[in-house]
């Protein structure tokens, strides 16, 4: 009988509790007390407020377009767009004016940007095609005939240099005891025998790593190369950062992060960038360069029809206007590597088989050789004209 009773009592307390609550939803439901507590009817009207903001952005997305349009081609601007709030955009046949008081959007221009080169206009002629282009594989034949032989002296640019990643087959530690920290003891070791030689540094992480552990007496040597210019570091990054995923603040911060650290240990100022391994070059890391205060820029991993493009019409050397600059305040000096590669076979010229022969890396006995299979010799005073 307890059984029973207590079972009653139950059920019936969970029934009356069902009845309770389905009361209280379609309470809520159909006559809500406050509106502002009642989470579904704030859902409603914030939907509806979406749409209202939607149909606003579409118009003034089509406005700004018809705006760009016209600016573009210097035609005048309908009425309709002419104004909007108290914002006057005025266009003449040749420029484009904009008041200085009223500028508010980075779409209106004061004048129509100008350049030499176009790229997006480039892009258009560019078919692309990977043509074999015989020694210099993605170029054409270079030849030189014998009566152009000799006429002028022919400028050689040697620039000595290493470049380290800090992250790709090895861990950043094996790379340095293995590698890293062996370039660096030597070229403070053949900078200081001879005054002439010269020698470019990137990577400040490993540079960091390397700096703490040296005694007092060479980092004071390393000071004097770099004031004496045998020794430059270029760029002043962390690390040589990736250009084409990189988010813009992303390399903001490992750059802030290598140029603190060369300004607190060195009190140095990085005045040329050196950017030959990422793959692909963003003008938005070309921008930042020049707005922190460096002069030149040299970069490598650029598509090969581009390369060939530039190199035909003799414009690797370039300044680097951004798309939106109508006034050249953000140029940057660049020069563009035309070969495939920034090592030995591919810089010297447009052969690599011949170029591998000036590898002293590449010599017998030091376990790499010339793929061209046509090793290299040593240079002797018996040999050094023929060479």
């Amino acid at each position: 009988m307890r059984v029973r009773k207590m079972s009653a009592l139950v059920g019936a307390a969970l029934i009356l509790g069902g009845c309770l609550v389905l009361y209280m939803m379609m309470d809520l439901a159909v006559f809500p007390s406050d509106v502002h507590d009642n989470k579904w009817v704030q859902f409603e009207g914030r939907l509806k407020q979406l749409e209202v903001d939607l149909h606003r952005h579409h118009e003034t997305v089509g406005k700004l377009k018809h705006t760009i349009k016209h600016l573009i081609s210097n035609s005048p601007i309908p009425n309709q767009y002419q104004q909007h709030s108290n914002h006057t955009v005025t266009v003449s046949s040749t420029t484009t004016i904009v008041p200085e008081s009223h500028v508010s959007c980075s779409s209106q221009f004061r004048t129509v940007p100008r350049t030499d080169i176009q790229m997006l206009d480039v892009y258009k002629e560019l078919k692309f095609d990977n043509i074999d282009g015989g020694a210099w594989k993605q170029g054409w034949n270079v030849e030189l005939s014998e009566q152009e032989w000799g006429k002028r002296k022919l400028r050689v640019f040697v620039v000595p240099h290493s470049h380290n990643d800090p992250g790709w087959i090895k861990t950043f530690e094996d790379y340095y005891h293995s590698q890293t920290r062996n370039i660096l003891n030597n070229m403070v070791s053949k900078l200081s025998e001879d005054p002439r030689r010269k020698f470019i540094w990137a990577e400040i992480s490993f540079f960091s790593l390397w700096w703490d552990e040296i005694p007092a007496e060479t980092k004071e040597q390393v000071k004097k190369l770099i004031s004496d210019g045998q020794l430059e570091i270029v760029t002043g990054g962390w690390v040589m950062n990736d250009e084409a995923s990189t988010h813009y603040f992303s390399m903001l911060l490992q750059m802030m992060e290598g140029h603190q650290w060369l300004l607190n240990q060195i009190e140095f100022k990085p005045r040329n960038s050196w950017s030959i391994d990422p793959f692909g070059q963003s003008p938005t890391m070309a921008y930042l360069l020049k707005r922190m205060g460096l002069e030149n820029l040299v970069i490598q991993r650029v598509h090969y029809s581009v390369k060939k493009y530039l190199a035909r019409n003799k414009n690797l050397e370039f300044r680097w206007r951004q798309l939106w600059d109508g006034d050249g305040s953000s140029d940057l000096f660049t020069h563009m590597m035309p070969f495939y590669s920034y090592d030995v076979p591919h810089t010297c010229g447009p052969d690599p088989k011949i170029c591998c022969q000036f590898d002293f890396r590449r010599l017998p006995g030091y376990g790499i050789s010339c793929p061209w299979k046509v090793p290299p010799q040593v240079i002797t005073k018996q040999n050094v004209a023929h060479r």
